[in-house]
């Protein structure tokens, strides 16, 4: 079996540690760079947590959509202490943003769920029809407790 291939010219960047630091510092500086011009604006990304097992079910959301969606879940919130919440979507596809990731937006669909660990500030963004549900999980964390945090779920947790 015979492949053409045609060489590419690139232009390959000479470093002296001692002038431009580490090459570590310049990949960091070319990833952000990337970013910040968008050239990865239609790569999806996707939360690759394993929900934990065992947990016990407290509450949920009813079933939403864009025009019922409760406001606060796109504004920043936490998710109610000491609970896990389970982000699952049954049609379309929304945006979920981590406020101390920034740069990053996780999509999420009827595949790829995600989960949103408590005392973590987020928010949600809809791009379109959607049907979302949150389940919440008992989970403990050692963790200082932000106690002015807003978190829309905590009605959907048995008392």
């Amino acid at each position: 079996m015979k492949y053409n291939c045609e060489k590419e010219k690139t232009d390959l960047k000479i470093l002296n540690p001692d002038i431009e630091g580490d090459a570590s510092e310049v990949i960091e500086e070319e990833i952000e760079e990337t970013i910040e011009d968008d050239k990865l604006a239609d790569v999806k990304l996707y939360d690759n947590l394993i929900f934990p097992e065992g947990l016990e079910k407290v509450g949920e959301t009813p079933w939403m959509n864009e025009q019922n969606v409760f406001p606060d879940i796109l504004k920043k919130h936490m998710a109610p202490k000491d609970k896990l919440g389970y982000l699952i979507v049954k049609k379309g596809e929304l945006e979920f943003v981590w406020e101390d990731e920034k740069g990053k937006v996780y999509t999420v669909d009827a595949k790829h769920p995600l989960i949103i660990y408590p005392e973590r500030y987020h928010h949600v963004i809809l791009k379109g029809p959607v049907e979302l549900k949150i389940k919440f999980y008992k989970f403990d964390v050692d963790r200082v407790k932000d106690i002015s945090a807003l978190r829309p779920g905590e009605e959907f947790i048995k008392k």
